[in-house]
């Protein structure tokens, strides 16, 4: 009689136990059905990180002239998008810059040279292309003894430029002995993007003043380690 009692005992606690579980479940789960109604019915859905926000790339780069002056230079890419929007600011010029280029490709390289040795530094910000072309370009800020910052005009391919004959892109830029110099693969007729047989072109940038902003001119173009090496 006593073991009888003890089993009433145990399965009455053990069926208490499993409706308060029950009732648990059951009120959580209401509460995460509202909780759905709401958001469907408000049209909204939970937030993600960053779907109207621009996501930040690297911190700005502080650049130190060799007269000390300062040139920022910070990179941002808008959610979705390959492309850049690079903003330039500079301290302690006379009057200070600041402007904003929208729609860039990204940053691949940033120099800081005086190309035409006049003792105030440029900067020279490099931008490469997504995709299998890789092609590059240059942003170029020239100092105004100091007073202000100015853009470099850097000249487009235009056709029939012989300096980019069996050129597809795939541009290095470095600088080489206080000059700007410019590598690309040189393709011959029915090459492949990823076989060009044309050997290299080295062009070497002068920098010069132009009638309303500085300018980058090719000074000198070489093809490397071709069977017609040579100056151009």
């Amino acid at each position: 009689m006593q073991r009888t009692s003890m089993m009433v005992v145990g399965l009455a606690i053990a069926f208490h136990v499993f409706a308060l579980v029950g009732s648990m479940v059951f009120e959580n789960q209401v509460m995460f059905w509202h909780d759905t109604a709401v958001a469907a019915g408000s049209g909204t859905s939970p937030a993600r990180p960053n779907e109207t926000e621009d996501n930040p790339s690297n911190a700005p780069r502080e650049f130190q002239t060799k007269t000390g002056k300062t040139i920022i230079v910070s990179e941002t890419h808008p959610v979705g998008r390959s492309l850049s929007t690079i903003a330039i600011t500079t301290k302690n010029f006379e009057h200070d810059f600041r402007e904003v280029y929208e729609d860039q490709d990204p940053i691949s390289d940033i120099f800081l040279a005086d190309l035409d040795a006049n003792g105030f530094d440029e900067l020279y910000i490099i931008t490469t292309s997504t995709g299998s072309g890789s092609y590059g370009k240059v942003i170029g800020f020239a100092s105004n003894k100091d007073k202000s910052l100015s853009m470099i005009h850097f000249p487009v391919i235009e056709k029939g430029n012989k300096n980019f004959k069996g050129y597809m892109g795939h541009d290095t830029f470095k600088l080489e002995d206080q000059k700007l110099v410019r590598l690309f693969p040189v393709y011959n007729e029915g090459d492949a993007n990823q076989n060009p047989t044309g050997g290299k072109r080295k062009l070497t940038y002068d920098l010069l003043p132009g009638e309303s902003m500085w300018q980058l001119r090719v000074k000198k173009s070489v093809t490397l380690n071709s069977p017609t090496d040579g100056n151009l």
